[in-house]
């Protein structure tokens, strides 16, 4: 399979996940990809099954040819980065099983839903108002943290006149400044900060009102 054949298979995969709302993608040896569509799990049944050569071939597509990824996947036998897709970001993860790759994307969102849909008590908002402190967002996997998080971030942007920084591995959402200045820096080996604890003492250097700190766990 060249170049071509590769790029027609995964951006197939990804555009069949797009029209049918997928939220995510998983890629298996031995199994047709997999979307989840509304917390089911639907095969992919017009796509061949996935083996070994195809799964490389994804990973060689995602990788793009980069050493560091490269070498991080090999040594720390996972790798979580991002791809992006007709202005579409996606959430990658590959790890191994039974020594072959298993991918797995989530879909991000381009447009983040407004604040007052999100169910949220009114006195999240007001805290975003208070001069210091610190804000925790956790959940469970698919609980929404992400959302929230970025939520609450485009809502200051557009209402407060702050210095935004973000540290993020990978950066999901990419905000625009509007009322407020957003810096966003991806965490990792070739990123724009090594690690968080770099990130967040060089933090202290550039005069930032509110960092925000995203893991995935």
């Amino acid at each position: 399979m060249n170049g071509g054949e590769k790029m027609v298979l995964i951006e197939s995969i990804i555009q069949e996940a797009l029209d049918r709302g997928a939220s995510d993608i998983h890629l298996m040896n031995g199994l047709r990809p997999i979307l989840r569509v509304a917390r089911d799990l639907v095969e992919i049944s017009h796509i061949d099954i996935m083996d070994e050569n195809s799964l490389y071939e994804v990973y060689d597509y995602i990788v793009r040819g980069n050493v560091v990824k490269d070498e991080m996947y090999k040594t720390e036998r996972k790798l979580d980065t991002s791809l992006v897709y007709k202005n579409i970001r996606l959430r990658v993860n590959i790890s191994f099983s039974m020594e072959v790759p298993t991918v797995t994307m989530r879909l991000i969102k381009n447009e983040l839903p407004p604040f007052e849909s999100l169910g949220l008590p009114e006195i999240v908002k007001t805290i975003t108002y208070q001069p210091q402190g610190v804000i925790l967002v956790t959940g469970k996997t698919n609980s929404g943290k992400s959302t929230t998080l970025n939520a609450l971030i485009d809502e200051i942007n557009k209402k407060q006149n702050k210095k935004i920084l973000t540290l993020e591995s990978p950066i999901e959402y990419q905000h625009t400044s509007k009322k407020s200045v957003i810096i966003q820096k991806e965490v990792g080996p070739g990123k724009d900060c090594l690690t968080y604890f770099e990130g967040v003492k060089n933090a202290l250097r550039e005069d930032c009102d509110i960092l925000v700190i995203r893991r995935n766990s």
